[in-house]
């Protein structure tokens, strides 16, 4: 077993028993957690504002590389307190949220990341290929 994921274990456990189970529960929780395949999602909300869309139309210009993906809790939106918001940035020039996770999947994410625990997430983008196609994005998340 690695160093690395028992340690993802013990710091997700640690989150659990923050949010109320007893530290065997925890234990049996955050190994199911970490042993989770992956999860793959379309990032909503990416077409409600055209700043959004050219955000994502600049993303494009970049060397993959250099462009990163994140998720924050945004427990003071006024439509959804357990909204998980999509940030994107690139390398050296800064970050801008280009939209949410699905309603479901922010449910059950939020009080993770509410918590503490790191998820990692990585991206692309997508659409775009013909005039007036809307653009649009994809993460995947790892706990």
């Amino acid at each position: 077993m690695k160093a690395n994921t028992r340690s993802r274990v013990c710091s997700t456990a640690n989150a659990l028993v923050k949010l109320g189970y007893t530290r065997s529960e925890a234990m049996r929780k955050a190994w199911e957690i970490v042993r989770l395949p992956e999860i793959t999602t379309k990032v909503k909300g990416t077409a409600s504002a055209n700043l959004r869309q050219t955000a994502l139309e600049h993303l494009t210009r970049y060397n993959p590389a250099d462009v990163s993906f994140r998720i924050a809790a945004d427990s003071k939106n006024p439509v959804d307190s357990n909204a998980v918001a999509v940030i994107a940035g690139v390398k050296g020039k800064g970050y801008f949220k280009i939209g949410y996770l699905p309603k479901e999947l922010a449910a059950s994410i939020s009080p993770f990341l509410l918590n503490g625990v790191k998820l990692y997430t990585t991206g692309t983008v997508t659409g775009g290929y013909n005039p007036y196609m809307n653009y649009g994005a994809r993460i995947t998340i790892s706990f």
